[in-house]
């Protein structure tokens, strides 16, 4: 996740190499800010061949953007005009701020035309992008614009982008969780949606721990530089996250605009925001390639041809690089349909979604809210039944209540009347016979 927002060992030496390879030496602080990635993946390339992202729907969420800028001329993007943000209502800006600067760089990296400050080219030009803004200036902040006693911002996006139809999901900014955001990633496993989550940078603050990116089912990738090395603590030691998937570039790397107001200037920036959407957009060049492969299958793609060179799977927690390092080529390079159509990150440890709520969200429709009655059979003739609100399902029993109390006070009635008799009656009897 961004500084601005939150701010295999041996494989990790031969990874070093490639990238070094790819990438050059490193700039110096008076060098201008470049989207270095570009040349060491040999994007060009990539693109000459067709691969380019087209027709893969593809969301960011994130704080905020502005889509007027030359960046996105001519480019598939489209901003949700519901801002995430209930205190925030306007999901853009022409402000150049922390967020909207933040925003609209990621957003670049996957569709950018390379015009305009950053020179950033994107690595899936011809997806079509939707924005999904929180509408902040610099990460004030906030709650959830709907449902907001029970999602977090972020999952709310989320949600959106699931009913949205996004394929692909990149998410690089937190906002703490909240009790039901496990239903929506349960949403997003459910429907097959790849949801990708920026890992934590060295300066964020611990109170946010693995925030949504610490739900089963989902890829949380990290930063290394252009020599294939993670990003630093302040004593120099490397920044290593034992739940990192895959690591991708987000160290000295171009912004669009800079945090000093200016869209007409660039400037440095490092974190692993860049590393998301930059893996989010490799998937989306490997959908297109081969449009039968599910999103399960495009994550078993993903750590099983990370690096440069074909190797065996392999998973590395402690070093913090965990898959490898996200190779676009290699991941083209082999068919995703050789894989099982089981996402590969349900094993990650955490609790979170069960399998069952995770069976409750197929059954549902991937819909939010969830329906208290998950367990009742659907009718096969209408599948979505399920998310009907109780009082609209007429049933057999809906009237039971009113039936009982109606029983109950017509014997309540009739034993009052037999007892109401049988005194009458013996109140003559012994009237009567006192007579006597």
């Amino acid at each position: 996740m961004s500084q601005w927002r939150l701010p295999r060992r041996i494989a990790a030496a031969a990874l070093t190499t490639v990238l070094l390879t790819g990438g050059g030496p490193a700039a110096s602080a008076a060098e201008a800010p470049t989207a270095w990635w570009y040349d060491a993946y040999d994007v060009g390339a990539i693109h000459s061949q067709g691969w380019t992202g087209k027709g893969v729907k593809v969301a960011v969420i994130d704080g905020n953007i502005n889509p007027d800028l030359p960046a996105f001329a001519g480019r598939n993007l489209t901003v949700d005009t519901r801002s995430l943000c209930a205190d925030y209502p306007q999901p853009t800006t022409t402000e150049a701020t922390t967020d909207s600067v933040h925003g609209t760089t990621l957003v670049a990296q996957i569709i950018g035309t390379g015009d305009g400050s950053g020179g950033i080219r994107g690595m899936a030009p011809d997806a079509d992008l939707t924005f999904y803004s929180f509408g902040t200036k610099d990460g004030e902040p906030c709650a959830a614009s709907e449902f907001g006693d029970s999602l977090s911002p972020t999952a709310l996006g989320l949600q959106r982008a699931v009913d949205g139809g996004a394929q692909i999901v990149t998410i690089s900014v937190a906002s703490g969780t909240r009790p039901s955001d496990a239903d929506v990633i349960a949403n997003a496993v459910a429907k097959g949606v790849i949801v990708i989550v920026a890992t934590n940078n060295p300066t964020t603050s611990a109170k946010f721990g693995k925030d949504i990116g610490g739900y089963r089912g989902v890829m949380n990738v990290s930063a290394v530089d252009r020599r294939g090395a993670l990003q630093k603590n302040a004593d120099g030691s490397p920044f290593a996250l034992t739940w990192t998937t895959l690591v991708a570039p987000g160290v000295d790397l171009s912004t669009v605009g800079n945090s000093d107001g200016s869209w007409t200037d660039s400037e440095t920036a490092s974190g692993s925001s860049f590393s998301a959407p930059l893996t989010a957009a490799m998937l989306a060049l490997v959908k297109q390639r081969y449009p039968e492969s599910t999103g399960n299958q495009l994550l078993q793609s993903a750590i099983h041809n990370t690096g440069k060179d074909d190797h065996e799977l392999t998973y590395d927690a402690a070093s913090g690089f965990g898959y490898g390092l996200a190779w676009p080529a290699h991941m083209l390079r082999e068919s995703p349909l050789q894989y099982p159509d089981e996402n590969p990150l349900l094993a990650n440890g955490d609790p979170r979604p069960t399998d069952r709520q995770i069976e409750e969200a197929a059954l549902r429709g991937s819909t939010y809210p969830p329906t208290k009655n998950t367990d009742a059979p659907v009718d096969p003739a209408s599948p979505r039944a399920i998310d009907t609100p109780p009082q609209d399902q007429p049933t057999s029993t809906s009237n039971l209540p009113l039936v009982v109390i109606v029983a109950t006070l017509a014997v309540v009635l009739i034993a009052g009347v037999i007892i109401t008799v049988v005194i009458v009656t013996r109140t003559r009897r012994n009237r009567a016979g006192g007579s006597k």
